[in-house]
């Protein structure tokens, strides 16, 4: 595999007790299979993709119709092609990136920075998720706004903050997720109103990648994330039942396809199951393709490693080094030098964590630096 590096000069150098660190930043241009950071997903204040949808619940005029995709969904592994330059067009959402304030809202979404709006074309309704994004760590998601859950309070907060799609995003990566959220079920036929919890769990893989063929957008390479989620409902019964009741269980699979600079390009979604349904279903209750956005090329790079320590073993024979992830960086290039002098520069890991540990007396002077690659 051929690497393409090029090199800028350190930003600054900090000499410690067993070592120095220089800042420098090294964009990788590497072929093959894609990584995916932050700087790929809508982030930025005035930004917007749209997608052809066929269900979109009680938002649309859309008819509630189910949709065969078996021929979609493919296979897991890798160097695979999904084709959806055809498929339903019975709705368009177009999803906006706006401050929060500009959500008529009476609850504050503490920490969110940023608010993912989706319009529906056919009706004009609005439903919002509330976000931040941490650098070196991923999107945070801190509630929502849906008016399809509440009518009359739409603006509902998680019980903690959500991470749904971390920094770096690579092929075989997984992670987990959980939340819960409170709201009011309204019966107008029994005439009483019911507290509901739901609490969520999901469960994510990069299962495959390959080349994936959009309407109107031609193909791109991207990366398929495989999702089970889990909900569990509680309610009660005001007068009845007092504390939280078990009510429903149900699993939803939900795939992603994401390429760089485009985000989430396409979605499938199955019909909600008392058991996590197959990862081949053929039936699907939401089918989503992206046909334009306003991203466009990102120019941002990684960024230089902050907050570098140094800490000494008790026994005197090793060392570990630790720093915050940077924004934007696929992993990290340990170097150490005895000397300082040209050609003196030695690699010690590669990671794409943030801590190495070297083996080394600490009564020794050595001098480290961390390249940010992307």
């Amino acid at each position: 595999m051929k690497r393409v590096m090029s090199k800028r000069l350190p930003k600054s150098w900090m000499l410690c007790w067993a070592g120095a660190l220089s800042f420098v930043v090294t964009p990788i241009e590497v072929a093959g299979q894609i990584t995916i950071t932050t700087k790929d997903m809508f982030t930025k204040e005035g930004q917007y993709y749209k997608m052809y949808s066929n269900f979109v619940g009680h938002f649309s005029e859309a008819p509630r119709e189910e949709v065969d995709v078996f021929d979609y969904i493919g296979e897991a592994g890798e160097d695979q092609v999904w084709d959806f330059r055809e498929g339903p067009e019975d709705e368009v959402i177009q999803f906006d990136y706006v401050k929060p304030n500009a959500i008529d809202t009476d609850i504050e979404f503490e920490g969110a920075t940023l608010v993912e709006r989706a319009t529906y074309d056919s009706t004009g309704k609005q439903k919002s998720l509330f976000l931040d994004l941490k650098p070196g760590v991923g999107r945070y998601v801190y509630g929502f706004h849906d008016e399809s859950i509440d009518g009359e309070n739409p603006a509902i907060p998680f019980s903690g903050r959500l991470l749904d799609f971390p920094a770096v995003i690579r092929y075989g990566n997984e992670w987990k997720a959980s939340t819960s959220y409170e709201f009011v079920t309204r019966s107008e036929l029994l005439n009483f109103d019911s507290p509901t919890k739901v609490v969520y769990e999901s469960e994510m893989k990069v299962d495959a990648y390959g080349i994936v063929m959009l309407p109107g957008l031609g193909f791109h390479d991207c990366l398929r994330i495989n999702e089970v989620v889990k909900n569990v409902a509680f309610v009660k019964i005001p007068g009845v039942i007092d504390d939280w009741q078990e009510a429903m269980t149900q699993f939803t699979r939900n795939y992603y396809w994401l390429c760089k600079d485009m985000g989430i390009v396409a979605q499938i979604s199955s019909n909600p199951e008392t058991v996590p349904p197959a990862d081949e279903f053929s039936v699907a209750s939401a089918l989503w393709r992206q046909f334009e956005n306003n991203h466009g090329k990102s120019t941002e790079t990684a960024e230089p490693v902050k907050g570098f320590e140094i800490s000494l073993d008790p026994n005197g024979n090793r060392i570990l080094l630790s720093w915050k992830k940077a924004e934007n960086t696929v992993e990290y290039l340990v170097q150490y030098s005895d000397t300082l002098v040209a050609g003196s520069w030695r690699e010690l890991k590669k990671t794409t964590g943030n801590f190495v540990l070297d083996d080394i007396s600490s009564k020794k002077h050595r001098f480290y630096r961390i390249v940010s690659l992307e």
